[in-house]
């Protein structure tokens, strides 16, 4: 028979002894939900598959306008400026008046061969009749006859200088700077131009082109010299200083038919016409010249990275696991990289999270167009700006 005294203590170890059991379950229950939790999968990353399609390049060159003639004026007479007609950056036409040199000696030179020439010319019709009559030797009218002669030209050439006196525009187009004023003495052969006329026909805009970007740009288009490539390339557009677009598209043209050896670029020029005469020379500009790449297959620039001076890209496996790519761009738009070599079609790539991956990651493709990534991708930003 047992004691009181033993049989709570039996009581209180078999307590204690099912305290310790539950805890040790509760325990291990616990462990097994941590180590069920911590069994992650493969996290999700967009991806995109390639394909081939068109896609247009514009490519932007900076240009020198210049107007297909850049007249200089030079007087050809000497005397004081009576009258400018024109002002600065004013509009002439062929023929124009650009300014009056004082002509009151050149008249007074005109009037005095005009009067030499009547003379001339009344002596020839003075000795005529004595010499058919016999009175006088032929020879003497022959020498009056040419002393006529030498008066007419005399005469004739002063009129060309009276003319030389009021300057017109040979073409028509925008009056360049005139730094002389009325009253100022102009010298006939002088170096220095009173002014420059800019026409108001074609304006040309002046650019290098590398040759192996212009020769892969009409390979396929059946030309044969370089002439006729150029010309086959396609209609331009041009920027203007202000940012704006001109309204009307030109044509580009050899500017040189010699290729620059030091930088192996040909010299090219955009025809445009300057009918609102907008365009003036020494403006500045970018031709915007389109290249269209046919059956390519593009990616986007963002999908991309760098390991020393490779261009890499993300591709995904059969297994889902990532695979660093080298790709090689032949060109770009904005956003978007042309690619050449080093993807084909059906190729899986990485569109997202480019940063958080490295080669030999195993993930779960998510799979989205371009355009459906950059909407995710936007609608990310607009919550995050929300919250902000």
């Amino acid at each position: 028979m047992k004691s009181p005294g033993m049989a709570g203590s039996v009581t209180v170890a078999r307590i204690m002894g099912g305290i310790i059991l539950t805890s040790a379950l509760l325990l291990a229950g616990c462990k097994g939900k941590k180590a069920t939790a911590g069994q992650k999968g493969p996290a999700k990353y967009n991806v995109e598959v390639v394909g081939r399609g068109d896609v247009t390049v514009i490519t932007k060159f900076p240009v020198q306008i210049e107007s297909e003639n850049n007249v200089d004026i030079y007087p050809r007479a000497t005397g004081y400026i009576e009258k400018i007609f024109v002002q600065e950056g004013s509009s002439v036409q062929k023929g124009g008046s650009i300014l009056k040199i004082v002509d009151a000696d050149y008249r007074q030179a005109v009037n005095a061969a005009k009067a030499a020439y009547d003379n001339a010319e009344l002596e020839v019709t003075k000795l005529q009749p004595l010499v058919e009559k016999g009175i006088i030797s032929p020879l003497q009218l022959q020498t009056a006859q040419s002393n006529a002669e030498a008066a007419r030209a005399a005469f004739e050439n002063a009129k060309i200088n009276l003319g030389y006196t009021l300057i017109t525009s040979p073409v028509s187009g925008v009056i360049g700077s005139i730094s002389l004023r009325e009253g100022s003495l102009l010298t006939a052969g002088t170096g220095t131009p009173i002014t420059t006329v800019a026409s108001d026909g074609d304006v040309f805009a002046y650019f290098s082109f590398d040759e192996k970007r212009l020769l892969q740009m009409v390979t396929d288009n059946g030309a044969v010299s370089l002439r006729q490539k150029v010309a086959k390339l396609p209609p331009v557009q041009l920027l203007m200083a202000n940012g704006d677009i001109y309204d009307h598209k030109g044509r580009v043209e050899l500017g040189s038919s010699l290729i620059d050896p030091t930088t192996g670029s040909l010299q090219l020029k955009g025809v445009f016409p300057n009918p609102d005469a907008l365009l003036r020379s020494g403006s500045t500009g970018a031709v915007l010249i389109p290249a269209i790449y046919r059956n390519v297959i593009t990616v986007p620039q963002n999908a991309t990275f760098d390991i020393q001076n490779k261009k890499m890209i993300f591709t995904v496996d059969s297994t889902n696991t990532v695979r660093a790519t080298n790709i090689t761009v032949a060109n770009n738009t904005s956003d978007l990289f042309v690619i050449s070599s080093g993807l084909k079609d059906g190729d899986r790539i990485v569109l997202n999270g480019i940063g958080r991956i490295k080669d030999g990651d195993v993930i779960e493709p998510v799979v989205v167009t371009q355009a459906e990534d950059n909407a995710g991708n936007n609608a990310g930003n607009n919550a995050v700006d929300d919250l902000q």
